[in-house]
């Protein structure tokens, strides 16, 4: 009776300032289950492997299913796991008005219970017994700090229940009205600013929100808007349908008219359809419309594609989120609109929708999950010196206690990575095998290593991971030489993964990430590894930097990842004669087949990064005296191509092979070599080249040209 009359005492009070707030039920676990009874049939919905019999109630891998929706009270159930990502979900979707209920142990307790979720933190031969508690011990202690945090324990008397609300300051003003369906001042503003931007040709939009600030409802009110003006298509896509329901839903109220069905509204020869990013690339984008929900989760290379190809396109992403950040997004992204569509605006939503300003539960997932965690502030004339410097191998008890260094921390990866989750600082915080080293200029984080300690794989399942039928969690790098490069020496190295590399964004091109990762290389051989590794989305800044740091590509996956968009490229950097045995033999198999797969699997992959796998790769044919004549032939007579192509092939490979870095940047700068490459190399047809029209005989001056210089001699081609 207890809860249910603070269950209700809280809505009520949270209706009053239409806030939402957090009640935390602590203590054994029938005793939560008991303690909450009452309120099960009460709540919109209860997240919980523990309940028999509930009607409302689904488990925590299934609470991605509630994005989009707006509920009034939730049952959250930590003794099924506590997933930092989930979490966040479920909090962000209760209105204001609302209550979330949180029920776990005993606060002092908490931190040693063998939480589910630490199975996803471990690999063999670590088990969850090895898994950290600093993250659940920071949660603990920042529940028992909040003052609006309302905590019935089952050990303790109940607390909090007293203290009011923040109210805003004296000095706030009263807010202005939205012209409906506008919900707020700023919502009507980003509407008018894509309605507006639309009229006057290529001038793309991005809308930046925090979550409950209603960009996707924006999104929904300007594609109905559209629709029906001179604007017959409107394209939607986001990494997920279910993230622009609520857009559809609010579109589907302005067009009443329009026929509804799942991912698409229609009437005659007017539509607003979904489609996935893939295959948002694949329309012609003239005359239409595209809009981009969750920006933020789609890969800059497909966005940077998607800009280039719809003249009329709005972005929108959430800065703060659950699935990623937005603000890594925003700091490159807006590099790439500035050089493209430098009439490009944006506008960041503030006023929330969903609950009032000063909400204490946006606040307080803010902190646990350490989605306001920023990069340290640093100007680009910081002193750099030797001596200003300093890199360390973290002590992560320290860092927990550490509350500036874990923000700037956490804050740099999200500006480095657009896929940090709050999951992530569980993996940074308890994770067993993950080692961290950190670069410092005078107190400031500018500098980050991740290194994720893996292999020797299980001698049991060595046969099967190399046949394919077994996949354990975790060695990644192991399990991808052995599984997929056939390489079964190598199940039985250790390895440091570099999971991520990040340096402060103002300081980039300073040589600074050479400088930490040639000191955790440095002490690599301490940590008892055989080699160091990493998987990169592939693209040649990042070839080129591998590379420059000792480390040989060995793998280029078959097909581009779906997060990054690219294909994923493999490196390693032996540290013993054991690693430097398998690295060898990885590399002289993956440069004799590199040849022919350019043709089959890797026909699509970027000139720039072919030319940077060839780059001193060790194809050095000899151009015999025929060949020069068939080149010669080609160039400056009438030879046809087919009759030199093997020769040109040949000279193609040999000027890669030892082309310096300055003339390979002026080659990929000219699109006839580009043209070149892909027409010899990677044997693409003569009318998926004639892209732009220019026909065969067109290409075939340019091919001539291009031969020309190469044949040009070795001094000016620097090789």
């Amino acid at each position: 009776m207890m809860v249910e009359s603070l269950f209700t005492r809280l809505m009520r009070d949270a209706a009053i300032h239409n806030h939402r707030r957090l009640l935390v039920i602590s203590g054994s676990h029938l005793w939560c289950l008991q303690q909450v009874k009452p309120l099960v049939e009460k709540v919109d919905i209860t997240i919980s492997d523990s309940f028999g019999g509930v009607e409302k109630q689904i488990t925590s891998s299934q609470s991605h299913k509630l994005l989009g929706k707006t509920l009034s009270s939730i049952i959250f159930d930590a003794w099924s796991g506590f997933n930092p990502n989930r979490f966040g979900q479920v909090s962000g979707t209760i209105g204001g008005g609302g209550v979330l209920v949180l029920l776990c142990p005993d606060l002092d307790e908490w931190p040693a219970f063998d939480d589910p979720e630490h199975a996803a933190l471990v690999a063999s031969p670590y088990t969850t017994e090895d898994v950290g508690r600093r993250f659940i011990s920071r949660i603990a202690m920042l529940l028992e700090d909040d003052a609006y945090t309302v905590i019935c324990r089952e050990s303790k008397e109940l607390a909090g229940v007293e203290i009011e609300l923040p109210e805003l300051p004296d000095t706030a003003k009263p807010q202005e009205e939205a012209i409906l369906p506008n919900k707020t001042p700023d919502q009507q503003k980003a509407v008018e600013l894509i309605l507006s931007q639309f009229r006057r040709g290529r001038r793309p939009v991005v809308l930046t929100a925090d979550r409950g600030r209603g960009k996707s409802v924006a999104l929904g009110i300007a594609a109905a808007q559209l629709s029906g003006l001179d604007f017959e298509q409107i394209l939607v896509t986001a990494p997920e349908f279910e993230t622009v329901e609520e857009l559809f839903a609010m579109a589907g109220q302005l067009l009443p008219d329009y026929q509804h069905e799942k991912g698409s509204l229609h009437k005659g020869q007017h539509s607003i359809r979904y489609l996935s990013p893939e295959k948002a690339l694949q329309e012609s984008g003239g005359g239409k419309v595209l809009l981009v929900d969750e920006a933020a989760a789609i890969p800059v290379p497909i966005l940077s594609a998607l800009l280039e190809r719809f003249p009329r396109i709005a972005f929108a992403s959430t800065v703060h989120g659950y699935e990623g950040t937005g603000q890594g997004f925003s700091l490159r992204f807006k590099k790439v609109l500035n050089t493209l569509t430098p009439k490009w605006k944006g506008l960041h939503l503030k006023q929330p929708i969903r609950w009032s300003d000063n909400d204490p539960l946006e606040r307080l997932v803010f902190n646990l999950l350490l989605l306001n965690a920023e990069a340290s502030e640093c100007s680009s004339d910081l002193p750099l010196e030797d001596s200003e410097l300093s890199v360390r191998l973290l002590d992560r008890d320290q860092l927990a206690e550490d509350y500036q260094t874990l923000s700037q921390l956490f804050g740099l990866l999200t500006l480095a990575h657009y896929r940090t989750t709050p999951g992530d600082l569980r993996i940074l915080l308890d994770s067993p095998n993950l080692y961290i080293w950190l670069l410092r200029s005078n107190h400031h984080v500018i500098g980050a290593v991740l290194v994720s300690d893996e292999g020797p794989l299980p001698a049991e399942l060595i046969e099967k991971i190399w046949a394919g039928e077994r996949r354990p969690r975790g060695h990644l790098l192991p399990q991808a030489l052995v599984c997929q490069e056939g390489a079964l020496q190598a199940a039985s190295l250790k390895a440091g993964r570099v999971m991520r590399i990040a340096v402060h964004p103002v300081l980039h091109r300073k040589g600074l990430g050479t400088k930490i990762l040639q000191y955790v290389i440095g002490q690599s051989k301490q940590m008892g590894w055989d080699y160091l590794g990493s998987s990169y989305a592939a693209n040649p800044e990042l070839q080129h930097f591998w590379h420059q740091n000792g480390f040989d590509t060995v793998r280029i996956g078959s097909v581009r990842d779906s997060v990054s968009g690219s294909h994923a490229a493999l490196v390693m950097c032996a540290l013993n004669e054991k690693g430097k045995t398998v690295q060898t033999g990885l590399r002289e198999r993956f440069i004799e087949q590199l040849n022919y797969r350019l043709s089959d699997d890797l026909v699509d992959l970027e000139v720039a990064v072919v030319c940077r796998l060839l780059q001193h790769a060790g194809f050095t044919p000899v151009l015999t005296p025929h060949d020069k004549s068939d080149l010669k032939a080609f160039s400056y007579h009438n030879r046809s191509y087919e009759s030199c192509a093997f020769a040109i092939h040949k000279l193609l490979l040999r000027c890669l092979d030892k082309i310096s870095d300055d003339r390979l940047l002026s080659l990929l700068g000219n699109p006839d070599f580009q043209r070149l490459v892909e027409r010899n190399l990677q044997q693409k047809s003569w009318s998926e080249l004639d892209q732009a029209g220019t026909g065969r005989k067109q290409m075939m001056r340019q091919f001539r040209s291009v031969v020309e210089q190469l044949l040009d001699g070795e001094e000016r081609l620097n090789v």
